[in-house]
């Protein structure tokens, strides 16, 4: 599983309803993933199963509860699990607790995935995501096992398959 940063460029803020209105649109926007934990929807059941994050929490404000920058596609166990925290605004240090917005800061570079699907982080921006939103629940280390095994079986694939193609050549000389 690999972040992938929300199409925010391209968010046009509608003209009518509200954020929970809009949910198939930021769903495209987040690349059908969420945007803390990478889980894509066809491995949870589908958009049903997420939620409308607000990144910065609605209960503490209150005058972006609707607007579509703010909002992000979140699984619904993240959101939960974010809920309306807010510890701290982000910098660039990532030096204390915050949650970075995901259209700024590639997650990829924040998290580093170890052999067995756990995740770690290096510093205590990325430790905090980690703990707080339970970043190394099962689901998400046999996920992540998964996805690493598929693309070692791959790039075999194509290594065995170039090779053929080469013993094939040798063959007829």
């Amino acid at each position: 599983m690999e972040w992938t940063k929300p199409k925010k460029s391209i968010s046009r803020q509608p003209d009518t309803g509200e954020y929970s209105d809009w949910k198939e649109q930021i769903s495209e926007e987040c690349c059908n993933q969420c945007v803390y934990c990478a889980i894509h929807e066809n491995k949870y059941g589908g958009v049903r199963n997420f939620h409308v994050d607000h990144y910065r929490p609605k209960e503490k404000f209150v005058h972006l509860k609707n607007d579509i920058m703010n909002l992000f596609l979140s699984c619904s166990i993240c959101n939960i699990f974010k809920s309306d925290d807010w510890p701290n605004e982000p910098n660039d240090s990532f030096d204390k607790p915050f949650y970075p917005n995901p259209c700024d800061v590639d997650y990829n570079k924040i998290f580093h995935i170890d052999s067995l699907g756990f995740l770690t982080g290096s510093n205590p921006t990325s430790r905090y995501l980690i703990e707080k939103l339970y970043l190394n629940r099962p689901q998400l280390i046999f996920f992540r096992k998964e996805f690493y095994l598929d693309k070692r079986i791959d790039s075999l694939l194509e290594f065995f398959s170039n090779n053929v193609e080469l013993l094939k050549e040798d063959s007829n000389e």
